[in-house]
């Protein structure tokens, strides 16, 4: 008997860890208020998928069928941006150009901008050249730093 008390405490407390962070709670599990886009891609988020990390972003950071949240947007766009996902970079380059989301951080900016811009992205390259305008010689540096030790994760 005290061993399954032991087992159901274990489990209990990690279950209250699990929803603590809203990220990692089954699709089932949302609220009422959010889309029916959203719990379809949810799971497939939390699993890897970079294009549905990339849907879940965009509805965070638009606000359609999910209160509009920009660090939650920043967060899935950071998790597609990682694996090298174009549409994400640019995305993620965008919100630390204009502080939305995250801090301002031009570095970062260039950075995730570059890195999307190389695969082709035009929106990125413009984007880019505007943060390039507003970059110290030394945070130049420091972004050409980052983009060469740069690997996608997957």
């Amino acid at each position: 008997m005290r061993g399954l008390l032991v087992i159901l405490s274990f489990v209990a407390g990690s279950f209250a860890c699990l929803t603590s962070d809203p990220m990692l709670l089954p699709a089932h599990a949302l609220e009422d208020g959010e889309s029916t886009e959203l719990r379809e891609n949810l799971l497939p988020a939390q699993q890897g998928d970079a294009k549905a990390q990339v849907f879940v972003a965009y509805l965070y950071e638009t606000g359609q069928g999910v209160a509009q949240n920009y660090a939650k947007a920043a967060q899935w766009y950071g998790k597609a941006a990682r694996q090298g996902n174009p549409e994400a970079q640019t995305q993620l380059g965008n919100m630390y150009r204009l502080g939305k989301g995250v801090p301002q951080n031009y570095v970062l900016a260039y950075m995730w901008l570059d890195l999307a811009s190389q695969q082709g992205s035009r929106q990125a390259a413009e984007l880019k050249k505007n943060v390039n305008g507003k970059m110290t010689a030394s945070q130049k540096g420091e972004a050409k730093k980052l983009l060469k030790n740069w690997k996608a994760e997957k």
